[in-house]
Formats: C-alpha cells, sequence, structure tokens
C-alpha cells in the first residue's frame, strides 16, 4: 500500500479530498491511519518511512481533531489485539 507522510496527508485532507479515513486496529494494540483519496488508499507514515502508530485510538482522535476539520472517522478493530491473552 502506499504511503503519505504528515505534511501531504494535512495538505490533502485541507483540500477536501478525503473519501475516507480509517484508523485500523492492529494486533498489538495499536492503531495505524489509512486515508482514501480520490487517486486511491495511503498509509500514514512517519519520516524515516515506518508505519506512523498510535498507541490508542485517543491519540489518533485528538491528533485529528485538532490538525483536521473532518468530522467522521471510522474504526476498524477487526484484527485488534485478536492475539492477547483474555483476561
Amino acid at each position: 500500500m502506499p504511503r503519505i507522510r504528515t505534511k501531504d496527508l494535512l495538505s490533502r485532507i485541507a483540500g477536501e479530498d478525503v473519501r475516507a479515513l480509517k484508523l485500523k486496529g492492529m494486533q498489538n494494540g495499536s492503531f495505524c491511519m489509512l486515508v482514501e483519496f480520490s487517486d486511491g488508499m495511503f498509509i500514514h507514515e512517519n519520516s524515516d518511512g515506518t508505519i506512523k502508530e498510535y498507541p490508542k485510538i485517543d491519540n489518533a482522535l485528538v491528533w485529528l481533531k485538532r490538525m483536521t476539520k473532518l468530522k467522521e472517522v471510522i474504526v476498524d478493530i477487526e484484527i485488534w489485539r485478536e492475539n492477547e491473552p483474555k483476561t
């Protein structure tokens, strides 16, 4: 999946090119951000090229609220913490 850095992500969100923004739960308990634009789906990446992971969903939501005017975000928890032992 193609990746997108923060500066480009915010620029494209400001340009209202967003079709969907999804926070996807990962097996390790963190979340990553997938953004669908008219030209495809991208995953948010760090400046070193690794996938940007948010340790808690609140971290991503607070950042999005502060940095964008988005009103709708999809949260996908299908595989979130799937391999963690049950307590």
